[in-house]
């Protein structure tokens, strides 16, 4: 069932064409087990579209284009292949590795900034964000008496990117996911810009977290005679990070470095 709302509506249009996107919403979420914030965030939208006096009409227009969107999406994976009953059909392969993964990432804080983001970007943002409040600044001081001391140009340009990949406080979004979150807010949505914004995000923090993890097994190797407490300060932030790089499958993601290019 496609709403249809003229350009134009008198207040009691408006009342009815809002109770028709919620209607749709409800319908949306029930057929295909979407999470209730999605009807949530439209009443917010809608709230504050009211408070900032834009033009409702078009707001509307908007909204109901973005719901069609995501139902036409549904039934589109729908109509690809054949619905089966869950207690019928085998996990595929793919859907084992799918569990796997997402066991592996739920012990870590779901930093929601936005319920619509994918769970691996806002637990991948909300790991970091725990590792630069409570390991970041030992792991600094650890290092101060070696090559990699927390003044060195190695160091303050990955300061920077962790700056970018978490919040400063627990109500802030990183700077990494400003642009992610300015998309999701815009309605109809541009599926594949979103996916690139959370594509970079999760690049960015496989650079950062291999890059540190290089540093620090430099480190382990060089400076066999560092004082015990640092050792296992550097040996505890390592685990951390060979741990986030496992679970969140950033390995292969490295900064290409000059001269492994083949020219070949």
């Amino acid at each position: 069932m496609i709403v249809v709302i003229p350009k134009k509506l008198t207040p009691g249009e408006i009342s009815a064409s809002v109770e028709k996107i919620r209607k749709r919403y409800d319908e949306y979420i029930t057929k295909y087990f979407r999470p209730r914030s999605l009807r949530a965030a439209f009443e917010k939208r809608y709230m504050a579209a009211l408070r900032a006096k834009v033009d409702v009409s078009s707001f509307l227009l908007a909204e109901i284009s973005a719901v069609e969107e995501l139902i036409e999406r549904e039934e589109q994976k729908i109509q690809r292949g054949p619905v089966e009953s869950p207690k019928e059909k085998e996990p595929s392969f793919a859907d084992r590795v799918l569990e796997e993964n997402q066991a592996r990432i739920s012990d870590y804080r779901d930093f929601i900034f936005h319920p619509d983001a994918d769970e691996e970007v806002r637990r991948l943002a909300g790991a970091l964000t725990d590792f630069e409040e409570k390991t970041w600044a030992d792991i600094g001081m650890a290092l101060q008496e070696t090559m990699y001391a927390p003044n060195s140009s190695e160091m303050i340009a990955l300061d920077s990117q962790l700056r970018g990949l978490a919040a400063s406080t627990r109500d802030e979004v990183p700077a990494g996911l400003n642009r992610l979150v300015a998309e999701l807010r815009k309605f109809p949505r541009n599926y594949a810009v979103i996916d690139r914004e959370q594509k970079d995000y999760i690049l960015d923090a496989a650079f950062f977290l291999n890059d540190l993890l290089a540093i620090l097994g430099r480190v382990s190797r060089v400076y066999t005679d560092m004082p015990d407490d640092q050792k296992v300060v550097l040996e505890n932030g390592s685990a951390l990070v060979s741990a986030l790089v496992a679970d969140f499958r950033l390995k292969d993601l490295k900064r290409q470095r000059r001269g492994t290019r083949s020219d070949g």
